[in-house]
């Protein structure tokens, strides 16, 4: 049987994402070092854990080689078990998940949209248009210097600071987009902003219209004072017809 054909189907993870509006998309991938990374954090988790659940079942043996009351006994005992099976389960389905986790995550630029897929458990996809981004940095810490892989955040107008935002709710602000884990991070934003620039432009108009459109009329100095002295004439006829 296909664990990640079964897998897929219990989580109802969706197909591949629909192409962004434009052009055909270019697709990027989390690097292989993404993967690493994220296995290499899962791992730590759970070395955490298992010294936790270590020490809770030296603690359980010491409670019950003393004159604890039973039932007491037997909830720390029901609690050490229950920790354990979760445990194990979490290093037989954390590491599939991690792998999912690395292999659906889609990253497509057109030459009018992003769009970022990612999650497993929790799906989220991001329409960004490029004619809206306000600003492209790229992030890396530490481990990804060091794994030579990187993140390009993309951010509209609105919502303030991704990071203020951050802060404030758990969910990633929407105004904000990343592609994680990639290892072109430059060149990604390179192709982000040249898409940008040419959304702005094509903006300002199409130039052909520019060329047919009928130019208004050259006013010249003189044509401004007769009008003006006109004027003036009108208003004294005016008036005279009023006294």
């Amino acid at each position: 049987m296909n664990w990640r054909a079964t897998l897929l189907r219990l989580l109802r993870v969706p197909h591949e994402p629909e192409p962004p509006p434009g052009s055909p998309p270019r697709q990027f991938r989390a690097a292989p070092n993404f993967f690493k990374l994220r296995l290499l954090q899962w791992g730590l988790t759970h070395v955490v854990v298992l010294v936790g659940l270590t020490w809770a079942t030296w603690f359980v043996r010491f409670v019950a080689s003393t004159p604890a009351p039973r039932p007491v006994v037997w909830l720390l005992v029901a609690a050490e078990l229950f920790g354990w099976t979760a445990f194990l389960l979490g290093l037989v389905f954390g590491g599939l998940m991690v792998r999912l986790d690395y292999e659906l995550r889609w990253y497509m630029l057109s030459d009018r949209a992003i769009r970022i897929r990612e999650g497993v458990a929790t799906v989220r996809e991001k329409t960004i248009a490029l004619a809206n981004v306000q600003n492209l940095a790229i992030r890396q810490g530490p481990l990804q210097r060091i794994l030579g892989i990187a993140d390009v955040e993309v951010k509209t107008a609105g919502g303030g600071s991704g990071h203020e935002a951050t802060k404030k709710h758990t969910a990633e602000p929407m105004h904000v987009a990343y592609f994680r884990g990639v290892d072109n991070a430059e060149q990604i934003r390179d192709l982000v902003r040249a898409g940008v620039r040419l959304q702005r432009n094509a903006g300002l108009g199409d130039p052909e219209e520019h060329q047919h459109h009928t130019p208004h009329p050259h006013v010249t100095p003189e044509d401004t004072r007769a009008a003006v002295e006109e004027l003036l004439r009108e208003a004294r006829a005016l008036r005279a017809a009023i006294r």
